[in-house]
């Protein structure tokens, strides 16, 4: 889930960076952010099996049950479509403080279920995710 949403915000921000040349450097490093948080996830995965306990294994299921029936899962794996769909700057980055929310809170679901170690990479990316809002919303207020 967290591979495909990485892969979804980078080609999002790569369709933006093309959309709104003006704005390409912003959307560039976004996407390059997004690569990278993909390769951390790939470690984690092939990595060893370390996980969180029983109990908090089951509450992020739980969370992430809740989360892919409400549509977050899937709104999170149309990055490019998303893109396609704003009609203007302001749309786009309006779609894009609502994803970046979106990945926090599912990230924070999947954090749970980890092991010590891979929450502790899990953290970093969400504070990274937590930077790109902020730009985002930064950027926003000017329009």
């Amino acid at each position: 889930m967290a591979i495909a949403a990485e892969e979804s915000a980078k080609a999002f921000y790569s369709a933006l960076s093309r959309r709104f040349p003006e704005h390409s450097a912003f959307f560039n490093q976004l996407a390059e952010d997004e690569e990278q948080h993909a390769k951390t996830y790939r470690r984690l995965l092939s990595g060893g099996e370390t996980h969180a306990s029983e109990e908090e294994r089951v509450l992020a299921d739980r969370y992430i049950q809740v989360l892919e029936t409400s549509g977050l899962v899937n709104s999170l794996r149309r990055g490019a479509e998303r893109a396609g769909e704003a009609v203007d700057l302001k749309s786009a980055m309006q779609a894009a403080v609502q994803m970046e929310k979106d990945t926090t809170l599912l990230y924070h679901s999947i954090a749970m279920a980890a092991g010590k170690e891979d929450r502790q990479e899990i953290y970093r990316i969400i504070d990274v995710e937590l930077g790109h809002l902020v730009k985002i919303e930064s950027l926003l207020k000017t329009l």
